[in-house]
């Protein structure tokens, strides 16, 4: 992806096209608490936010976008002290950037499918050629992640409520979207457990796979005499 844009790639205000999607990643980033932030800083918001239903661009990645961002006055750049010694540029956005922004965000996609791209699906469905111990293994590695990923949205939603920004109109929409994603996790980890055990079943002779109970009497119901009928006499 190139580093600078010529004047024929400058995006209109409302106009199709003109940026890719992380360059308007980046635009929201910025946008969302009317923030100045570093490369680094973006790297991290899109870490805990982006990456759990899009993806997180690299630094560099989005330092590339920052510069297109800015030549196509977009964003504004800054430099500030950190310390005594370090410094680091800091942007945010323009109200030019904020309109095109606005507009992207308002267009319907077009030719835009959603992929979905699950490894540990991808192995169960090949798990053929494996063993069930080995996929359980993977299974239990997602488990994992997902447990990984319902206490990072959780932590998320309790630190904005001791900022105070947990309720805030600005923030709506991006708690609309952390309540979506903490459901799904939630649905895909119970998912994910009930093939876990599946997986497992296929195998029930391994001792590391086996669920183990103490197990109590059988004691089954007697048979009683019918009665005998002394109605006539």
């Amino acid at each position: 992806m190139p580093g600078r844009s010529s004047a024929s790639d400058r995006p209109e205000d409302g106009a199709e096209g003109g940026l890719p999607a992380t360059a308007y990643a980046v635009l929201g980033v910025l946008a969302n608490l009317d923030e100045e932030l570093s490369a680094a800083e973006i790297k991290t918001r899109c870490d805990y936010s982006l990456k759990l239903f899009y993806w997180s661009p690299a630094v560099s990645h989005i330092r590339r976008e920052l510069r297109r961002l800015r030549e196509l006055e977009l964003v504004t750049e800054r430099e500030v002290e950190i310390g005594k010694v370090r410094r680091s540029l800091v942007y945010q956005t323009t109200e030019r950037g904020e309109r095109v922004l606005a507009a992207w965000v308002s267009r319907h996609p077009v030719d835009e499918p959603v992929v979905l791209k699950n490894p540990a699906l991808l192995r169960v469905y090949l798990g053929a050629s494996s063993e069930p111990y080995e996929l359980v293994k993977v299974l239990d590695h997602r488990l994992a992640e997902l447990q990984e990923q319902i206490d990072d949205l959780v932590w998320g939603r309790r630190r904005k409520d001791e900022l105070g920004l947990l309720g805030a109109e600005e923030m709506r929409y991006q708690e609309a979207v952390t309540e979506y994603l903490l459901r799904a996790a939630h649905f895909e980890y119970g998912n994910v457990r009930q093939l876990r055990d599946r997986i497992a079943d296929f195998a029930p002779d391994q001792p590391s796979l086996a669920v183990h109970r103490r197990k109590g009497p059988l004691r089954r119901r007697r048979h009683m005499r019918p009665r005998e009928d002394n109605s006539g006499e």
